[in-house]
């Protein structure tokens, strides 16, 4: 890592927010805590406020390193989060007494070899939404964080593009800037768009990487790009449902991502863990009643969902949903932020799967009504969390992936619930 600041820069494609104070940050979200951050809040001296004696603040993770974070009463909230929905800190000590993740959040920086791209989490409902200030409007804020901790704005090492192969950030950037342009191609709808993405990076996984010289690289990738159009065009004349196989571990993705809906709320207990276990169990069968991971998720069963068709969506409902999957592209997050130790081709078909993931929640949550504006923002939260969360960083899922890629179904899986 360099130890020089990059300059910060937003996207091309015009992003909105501000905060609405909801307070959905700090319900079912983790919130990492460094050095500064713990030196902070022991000076407050929570252990000796009257609503707080005996209560855990600090939750204590890992050995090695040791790591800390936040600590949530049992439905997931943040134990500083009030009733009322406001930071209990902030109404105590102000704004630069909370964490820096929250102070800064949904901010974030991507850090690149020559720029920090500044984007937002679309987790935060009113940045799903585009609503509030263009983001040039909050970046002295963001220098002022950056002045906090500058590794947020220091390059790091390019990912490996394929297996561990690994080249420059330059080689790597002409694969990253051709899946930004595949997935912001507006000539095509989103759903042609990421199979593109995905046909590039099947073409690109059976490629030397490493053998290349940069202008070998250069006309390999541009190469790679030009034919994805054509090769697909077959995949959208017979939609096809993915294999058995294929479906099972599709269902699996679905019931993590579920877990972060932010209807859902965790209860830590021995038998809402049996709970769970016995609903992972009816998600891989995919037969008969979906089980209902919380009380506020409807009825409906497997078979339903599977024969349902989307309809028509209108241009409000499917703005948000193609907005975060184009920013999320073009801000580099899925390649540098998300799945540390995966490679770049990894990372995208990980980011593929979301969209079906997405759609397969529309068609369970809205059932054979048309969907609401405020349920869709709730569907991009659930996938926007899943970038960050153990289960779906972790070798199982990238085993789920790399088991859909080598069954040659993650293309029919995001065609067949895009129909």
């Amino acid at each position: 890592m360099s130890d020089v600041t990059l300059p910060i820069k937003t996207l091309s494609i015009v992003e909105r927010w501000d905060c609405t104070s909801c307070g959905q940050c700090c319900r079912g979200a983790i919130i990492p805590l460094d050095g500064a951050d713990l030196q902070r809040l022991r000076s407050q001296q929570w252990d000796k406020h009257p609503d707080y004696r005996g209560v855990k603040t600090i939750v204590r993770q890992g050995v090695f390193p040791r790591r800390y974070r936040l600590a949530q009463r049992d439905d997931g909230r943040c134990v500083f989060l009030t009733e009322q929905g406001r930071c209990r800190i902030h109404e105590e000590f102000g704004l630069a007494a909370k964490p820096l993740v929250c102070r800064m959040y949904p901010l974030q920086l991507v850090p690149l070899d020559d720029v920090a791209l500044l984007t937002v989490r679309r987790s935060c409902p009113t940045a799903a939404a585009d609503q509030g200030r263009e983001l040039l409007a909050h970046r002295e804020a963001v220098r002022q964080f950056v002045r906090e901790r500058p590794q947020l704005a220091q390059t790091v090492l390019p990912p490996a593009i394929s297996g561990n192969a690994r080249r420059s950030w330059q080689d790597t950037r002409l694969v990253t800037g051709t899946l930004e342009r595949l997935l912001t191609d507006s000539q095509y709808p989103l759903v042609r768009r990421m199979v593109h993405g995905l046909r590039f990076c099947d073409l690109l996984a059976q490629c030397r990487v490493v053998k290349q010289d940069r202008q070998q690289w250069s006309e390999l990738v541009t190469l790679l790009a030009e034919g994805v159009r054509q090769e697909v065009a077959d995949l959208f004349r017979e939609r096809v449902a993915p294999g058995k196989a294929a479906s099972v571990l599709f269902r699996q993705t679905v019931a993590e991502y579920l877990r972060l809906h932010p209807r859902f709320a965790v209860q830590p207990s021995w038998r809402e863990r049996l709970r769970l276990a016995s609903a992972a169990l009816s998600f891989a069968r995919g037969k008969g009643p979906v089980p209902r991971l919380h009380d506020s998720f409807p009825d409906g069963t497997f078979e339903a969902i599977e024969q349902r068709k989307l309809g028509h969506l209108g241009a409000e409902l499917q703005q948000p949903l193609q907005r975060y999957f184009e920013t999320v592209a073009s801000s580099h997050q899925y390649a540098v932020l998300s799945r540390r130790g995966w490679s770049l081709i990894d990372k995208f078909r990980a980011l593929a799967v979301a969209y079906p993931v997405a759609l397969w929640m529309v068609r369970y949550f809205c059932g054979d009504r048309a969907p609401e504006a405020d349920e869709i923002i709730d569907i991009i939260t659930a996938i926007d969390r899943g970038q960050g969360w153990g289960p779906l960083v972790g070798r199982q899922h990238l085993r789920r992936v790399s088991q859909l890629a080598g069954l040659g179904e993650l293309e029919r899986l995001v065609i067949w619930y895009a129909r």
